[in-house]
């Protein structure tokens, strides 16, 4: 089984067969003249056993997708600090304390998430 990270409007998991095909496009081909109706260049992902004619799940609104297999790293800036506002006789005045740094990180949804929960 191969496991997936789709993301887009929602993002999740799924498990999917290996011998599975799987496409991503647009909902619906273009009309005749080339051009898509409004709703329908949002991408969808689909999974088939075997041939077209038996899908297995589709999934619109999908911006992307990746097999968790693969080794994935994205570079992520970080910034701690607070800003300090002081007042007085020639009036307000702005000091930041901010540090800056970048580092690599394997999975930049889970860091997202972490920091939600606080």
């Amino acid at each position: 089984m191969k496991r997936l990270l789709v993301f887009g409007e929602k993002t999740f998991k799924i498990s999917v067969p290996d011998d599975a095909k799987i496409t991503f496009g647009p909902w619906s081909p273009p009309n005749k003249k080339g051009h898509w109706d409004e709703g329908s260049r949002q991408g969808t992902l689909r999974i088939y056993q075997g041939s077209k004619d038996n899908i297995l799940a589709c999934f619109a609104n999908v911006s992307g997708f990746r097999d968790l297999t693969m080794a994935y790293m994205e570079e992520v800036a970080k910034e701690e600090g607070a800003t300090i506002w002081k007042d007085d006789e020639k009036g307000y005045m702005r000091e930041d304390k901010v540090t800056r740094k970048k580092e690599w990180v394997a999975d930049p949804l889970l860091t997202d998430k972490r920091k939600n929960k606080k």
